[in-house]
């Protein structure tokens, strides 16, 4: 059997119903987790993001699985992959006891299952002992309180989030005139463009259509001072971050972007549609008691960069799948604002 392309399993969860005899995980070709390193039947493949995605600094096993015989199609634009019917995309969240060796002494926590199938996609939570030995689903989610040590050395506590399987609409749904659809984030062409990635897919009829040139996101370095950055460089890590992990809600079809009109995917140009000088249009509480989404040349008085740094529940942004502040983005954040010329006044 030919190996199958993978490619980002971003957490859709749609509804449904528990099946009365449900499936195990083996049974779809994730074979076991051996305390290091997630094992996978022989046409499962393997692949990372350029820029992932931030969850509480979970690490990620990501992988794909393609119907035998099929290809991922290239579609024109920013948006994600066409898959064939029969897709299932997993994606792995595992915690490290020491964030400041995320790879090393790991917990796995869920895999998040991601089915394509006639009408659209379907997703299933599934939920992994606390020893790794097994996993279970999981509809109704979990809360986890895990301790760990922080990027500082000291203690610290994640209150760690399994949706539900009706919370992933929050990000995962998008809007097409009356039509409202799940859809997975992460698998766009441009994200999935580092290394040799998208090359070797393409040689194995993984991905059909692709340009000859297709872009690349920036290749997030969590270690990354942005202060030592040119502009071009910091300007394109800023966009990428941002799209990655705010532009599922916040796009012209997304929930949020539809109720706050503040528009973070890649490919938006105008700046007022990014938030300068812009009054938050569905914010709330959640303004800190600022007036713009972004003021150019001060982070401090940008509710953008409030929300992200925040960690009080109803004013920090994604409002789920984090509940501690993602430093290194933050600085991001932080510094491309501030070198953004202009004035609110």
């Amino acid at each position: 059997m030919r190996r199958a392309l993978l490619l980002v399993a971003l957490v859709a969860c749609g509804p449904g119903e528990t099946p009365e005899e449900t499936p195990t995980l083996a049974d779809y070709g994730v074979l076991g987790w051996d305390g290091q390193e997630l094992s996978y039947v022989d046409d499962i493949v393997t692949y990372e993001l350029a820029t992932p995605l931030f969850s509480d600094y979970a690490a990620k096993r990501r992988a794909i699985r393609l119907p035998e015989g099929e290809a991922a199609a290239y579609v024109e634009g920013d948006a994600v992959l066409d898959f064939p019917v029969g897709t299932r995309i997993f994606k792995t969240f595992l915690m490290p006891a020491d964030l400041r060796a995320p790879g090393q002494d790991l917990r796995i926590l869920e895999t998040r299952v991601l089915t394509r199938d006639a009408d659209g996609w379907d997703t299933e939570p599934w939920l992994w002992s606390e020893d790794g030995s097994t996993a279970e689903l999981a509809p109704s989610g979990a809360a986890m309180t895990l301790e760990v040590t922080g990027l500082d050395g000291q203690p610290q506590t994640i209150h760690y989030l399994v949706p539900q399987r009706n919370q992933c609409v929050d990000c995962h749904e998008l809007k097409d005139g009356e039509d409202r659809y799940m859809t997975p984030i992460g698998p766009k062409v441009r994200h999935l463009h580092r290394d040799a990635q998208l090359a070797d897919f393409e040689a194995q009829g993984l991905i059909t259509g692709l340009p000859a040139n297709p872009e690349a996101a920036s290749v997030w370095d969590e270690a990354v001072d942005p202060t030592t950055l040119d502009d071009v460089s910091l300007d394109a890590l800023a966009r990428d971050y941002l799209d990655i992990n705010c532009a599922h809600c916040h796009n012209p079809n997304g929930t949020e972007g539809v109720s706050s009109q503040l528009f973070l995917h890649r490919g938006e140009t105008d700046p007022f549609a990014l938030g300068v000088c812009k009054r938050p249009g569905s914010a709330g509480a959640g303004t800190g008691g600022l007036t713009f989404d972004i003021v150019p040349g001060d982070h401090t008085q940008s509710i953008l960069w409030f929300r992200m740094q925040t960690e009080e529940t109803g004013a920090m942004m994604p409002d789920i799948g984090r509940s501690v502040a993602h430093t290194a983005g933050v600085d991001v954040i932080a510094e491309w604002i501030d070198r953004m010329p202009g004035s609110c006044d």
